[in-house]
């Protein structure tokens, strides 16, 4: 009889599932394909890094380089897709996952006409991204710039003396514990990180001459790492025009040759199948704590799995 019962309550529970499916889907209107020329639009988002961490409930959305690849690898698929307009608001995030991603938008411009326009944020890895676009556009008000690099760490050591906790360090070489959170940082160790922000400061230096080194007024201003507003970063020659999102489609179309009533069509991550939604999906991301030693605006905590301390670090 346990038998037939557990067979029972399975049953239901299908039915109850398959249900649940019809009228989910019922409510979910069908995308009708565009068999046309258009600008695809595609909004990235968010503070830039590799994972999609606990960091993330502090600094907002993610913006991960698989997330941009995936949706660019849908516009070069789509031979309608004559030009793009890359919906920018991100204040920044990881160096080397910023790099990536300038990497696919390069490739994109490559074979399609790119238009970046900045809504809200477009600094440090949020401009970053987009200086391999055809344009730059940007909102009067958009924060935009912040060319330079930044690490700062943060030491506890004066606090956990008074707390009375001390902390032992066994290191295999000198400078294996550099920016530990339990003790003062040597010159030594100062001049490290100096040089390592440097060197980062200076590939990003490099992105902004390859793609706008004739455009730039002042480079002693602009490597100052200040951000500017929209209407100030005109000036500057950081970005080329301001206006809203329909000026920057309508470029978009001019730069492509399609005409003034060629469609738009935003460009969205794929959603979760229904069996995702149902499991949960696969591996949380939000289970995952990313590490990363320098990254740029804003200033995300993250812990060293070697020396299980503590430290904010940034570039910007």
């Amino acid at each position: 009889m346990a038998f037939k019962w557990w067979i029972w309550l399975i049953v239901g529970l299908c039915i109850g599932v398959a249900a649940s499916s019809i009228l989910v889907l019922s409510f979910i209107k069908p995308v009708e394909p565009i068999d046309h020329e258009y600008v695809a639009l595609i909004q990235l988002s968010g503070t830039i890094s590799y994972t999609e961490s606990p960091l993330a409930l502090l600094s907002g959305e993610t913006l991960t380089p698989n997330q941009v690849e995936s949706l660019i690898n849908r516009v070069e698929s789509d031979p309608f897709a004559k030009a793009v307009v890359l919906v920018v608001n991100s204040p920044g995030g990881s160096a080397a996952a910023s790099e990536e991603i300038y990497q696919l938008v390069k490739k994109l411009a490559e074979s399609r006409v790119v238009i970046a326009y900045i809504t809200e944020y477009g600094a440090s890895g949020g401009y970053y991204i987009t200086l391999p676009s055809d344009e730059i556009m940007a909102s009067p008000h958009a924060l935009t710039g912040s060319v330079g690099a930044v690490s700062l760490v943060i030491n506890y050591a004066e606090l956990m003396n008074k707390l009375g906790i001390y902390a032992e360090t066994f290191k295999s070489g000198k400078l294996k514990d550099v920016g530990s959170a339990w003790r003062p940082m040597t010159q030594e160790e100062k001049k490290l990180m100096q040089s390592m922000v440097n060197s980062i400061a200076k590939i990003f230096e490099e992105r902004v001459r390859e793609s706008r080194g004739d455009k730039i007024k002042s480079w002693d201003e602009v490597l100052t790492a200040r951000p500017y507003l929209g209407i100030q970063a005109v000036n500057v020659g950081l970005i080329d025009k301001i206006g809203s999102l329909e000026d920057a489609v309508k470029d978009a179309r001019t730069l492509a040759g399609l005409p003034e009533t060629a469609p738009t069509r935003w460009i969205k991550p794929k959603a979760p199948s229904l069996l995702e939604l149902l499991l949960g999906g696969g591996e949380s991301e939000g289970m995952k704590l990313s590490y990363e030693v320098l990254m740029m605006w804003p200033l995300p905590s993250a812990i060293d799995p070697d020396q299980l301390t503590v430290r904010c670090a940034t570039i910007s």
